[in-house]
């Protein structure tokens, strides 16, 4: 069972409309519709807020028994367990990697006008 489809158990067990669970998380009706419907992954931000609106553990969306089968304390099936959790990742790893050269642009200038100004500190002293 997807991601998608236990968003939209949990949110109907709630008797929540899409545009409900949107509004709860200050997101769209299409993007809860998008979630729902397997066309977009929620990246680990939006899956948190949607669990904690749901009332749910974040694992309980996650968690797909069917494919992580044991035999004798061993994968049969290691490669699809590993490949379900993998669009996650990917669809968050460009918004992380973003974030990070924000960051380091910030710091630069920040360290640029430190300079200037201990610069000019100096030439008044």
């Amino acid at each position: 069972m997807s991601i998608g489809t236990r968003v939209r158990q949990y949110r109907e067990a709630k008797n929540w409309s899409q545009e409900d669970l949107a509004m709860r998380l200050d997101t769209t009706q299409t993007t809860i519709s998008n979630i729902e419907s397997d066309k977009n992954i929620p990246n680990s931000l939006l899956l948190n807020k949607i669990a904690q609106e749901l009332e749910v553990d974040i694992n309980d969306l996650l968690d797909d028994k069917s494919n992580v089968i044991f035999s004798n304390n061993e994968f049969k099936d290691s490669s699809s367990a590993i490949h379900q959790y993998r669009p996650i990742i990917n669809m968050q790893s460009p918004e992380l990697i973003e974030s990070i050269l924000k960051n380091q642009e910030q710091l630069t200038k920040l360290i640029e006008v430190q300079s200037k100004l201990i610069e000019s500190l100096l030439k008044k002293g």
